[in-house]
């Protein structure tokens, strides 16, 4: 095949990828993005230098960079960084500049695996079927479309171009870019082990040296590992969500989803946000057989390509075989919802999608004997999946969408109530004022939902004190304020709400009382020392408090 066609082929891949995702980049922040790149967050507080940046939980805040998640995920927090000061911290700008950034990243992905496909022998019409076929798979729209999945896309393309490097090429230079890379992949997520793994058993079977196989990846792996240990501070928030408390439900719970993983892979179906998952408590329980059937056939797979001698379908079933694999409950992890009791999420199976993208390839790679071929099997491939996945990418557009899908799944959530409920109030207030009544009550209804179902629920309590105090609906909010700070009279965000209120509506005491006990807790807001000190001494020359 002459390298003019070779392009032609690598531009229509670029189109395919690319194309499905244009409408994307008008999406805001949703969900996650709020903590990850949202005001007062890591990324976006000037006071927090590359050094914390590089130290800091992922789920960190500047006032608790440490002990949030366990995850530690620097280089994605400082693409993010750089992303926020190109530009200028305009919210709107900086969105778009990373939705566009990731989904380069995904067409480079599916360049990657082209090139991957191509080095480990499989045709170059045969490989573009299957990187077609992956570009446009409708499970991309969560790691893709939203801005959080990046940490999902960054490391499938590290890993994939450092594998396809070390096959394709059998010289130092490309050993050490190589490590470069798998090293990057790891420091985007931890789950990238599951690639560099692999890298090495690939490399393998083209017929290079276990030294040759092992060097780069390994090398990759002690480097993370050093770099986690003397960086890292790690720990786990203690109201984290951690699924069952006991391992055998745990480990039965993940053979319960596997069948779901493998589904997914192939049929990703209807748009979702969250996938609930029930506690499987036996062998009985649904799912758990045939998860033991999926993982058996993921890997007895793997193990007939390494005894045949196969790179590619080794590729493939290793995919699946990791990813099942990878979600094993090997420690206990915050999984995110009480709604799931695994974790049965879209993007973890970025790379996994691969997998029946290859075998389909393979079934049909007698046929496709020529670029002719090839092309015409790629464009009606990516001709029935990308409207699926360009319409799957809707959930993300916002955050009113983003908690509509949920409740779809989960309709009693009071999460997912109290988030639409969030979504409702920022797009009914403007300047710390009711401007859209209709949506304020919309908003309120929400919220007062999932306090019905959770009365205790702190983050429903406080947004509807805060909507009712914008309003303002003064007897309300009072009502409201007292049954937040009855509850909740510890957190250091309900006193400091509490505070400001009062503080806006001339009750400068209260907010000097609310203050005091906010420091008091050890958690309170930056700059409310300053506040407080401004508030007592509006109060001792009886002059109004500045705000």
């Amino acid at each position: 095949m002459g390298i003019g066609v070779k392009l032609g082929l690598a531009a229509c891949l670029l189109l395919f990828a690319l194309l499905p995702f244009a409408h994307v980049r008008a999406f805001p922040h949703v969900h996650d993005d709020h903590d990850f790149r949202g005001v007062g967050s890591l990324v976006t507080d000037g006071e927090v230098g590359l050094p914390l940046l590089w130290r800091a939980d992922v789920f960190g805040t500047p006032a608790q960079p440490h002990g949030q998640s366990g995850y530690w995920r620097p280089l994605l927090l400082l693409s993010f960084r750089l992303e926020h000061m190109l530009t200028g911290g305009d919210s709107a700008a900086f969105a778009q500049l990373g939705h566009v950034v990731t989904i380069v990243l995904h067409a480079g992905a599916t360049l990657a695996l082209w090139w991957l496909l191509t080095a480990l022998g499989l045709t170059a019409g045969a490989a573009f079927v299957a990187a077609t076929l992956f570009a446009v798979h409708p499970i991309h729209a969560e790691p893709v479309a939203w801005l959080s999945g990046r940490t999902d896309v960054i490391p499938i393309l590290a890993a994939w171009t450092a594998t396809a490097l070390m096959v394709a090429r059998d010289d130092i230079g490309s050993r050490w870019v190589a490590c470069a890379l798998l090293l990057a992949a790891l420091l985007c997520k931890e789950s990238a082990v599951m690639p560099v793994v692999m890298a090495p058993l690939l490399v393998r079977l083209v017929g290079r040296s276990w030294r040759t196989a092992l060097l780069a990846p390994l090398a990759a792996l002690a480097a993370y590992g050093v770099l986690r240990t003397v960086f890292f501070e790690g720990g786990v928030a203690a109201d984290a969500y951690l699924g069952p408390q006991a391992a055998s439900e745990r480990w039965l719970t993940w053979l319960s989803i596997l069948p779901d993983l493998f589904r997914l892979t192939w049929w990703a179906g209807p748009p979702a946000t969250i996938r609930p998952v029930a506690v499987a408590t036996s062998m009985a329980a649904p799912g758990v057989a045939a998860g033991c059937a999926a993982l058996l056939l993921a890997c007895g797979g793997a193990a007939w390509a390494w005894w045949q001698r196969r790179p590619v379908p080794l590729l493939t079933f290793a995919l699946w075989a990791g990813t099942m694999l990878l979600l094993a409950p090997w420690v206990r992890v915050p999984l995110g919802y009480a709604e799931v009791a695994a974790p049965l999420y879209e993007r973890h199976l970025y790379g996994a999608a691969a997998a029946p993208a290859v075998l389909v390839a393979l079934l049909l790679g007698r046929w496709i004997g020529s670029p002719g071929r090839a092309l015409v099997v790629g464009l009606v491939g990516a001709a029935l999946l990308a409207p699926q996945l360009r319409e799957r990418t809707r959930v993300w557009s916002s955050d009113e969408a983003f908690a509509r899908a949920a409740l779809e799944q989960v309709p009693a959530s009071p999460t997912f109530l109290n988030h639409l409920g969030w979504s409702l109030m920022l797009e009914a207030t403007e300047q710390e004022r009711v401007v859209d009544e209709d949506r304020a009550q919309a908003a309120l209804t929400a919220f007062e939902s999932a306090l019905v179902r959770s009365p205790d629920h702190f983050h429903a309590s406080l947004n509807r004190f805060i909507l009712l105090a914008v309003w303002p609906r003064e007897g309300e909010a009072s009502a409201a304020e007292a049954d937040l700070l009855e509850r909740h009279g510890d957190q250091a965000a309900a006193l400091h709400n509490a505070a400001l209120w009062h503080v806006r509506s001339g009750r400068l005491k209260r907010a000097v009382e609310l203050m005091t006990r906010e420091l008091a807790t050890g958690a309170a807001f930056p700059g409310t020392e300053q506040a407080l000190q401004a508030l007592q001494e509006s109060i001792r020359l009886g002059t109004p408090a500045g705000g």
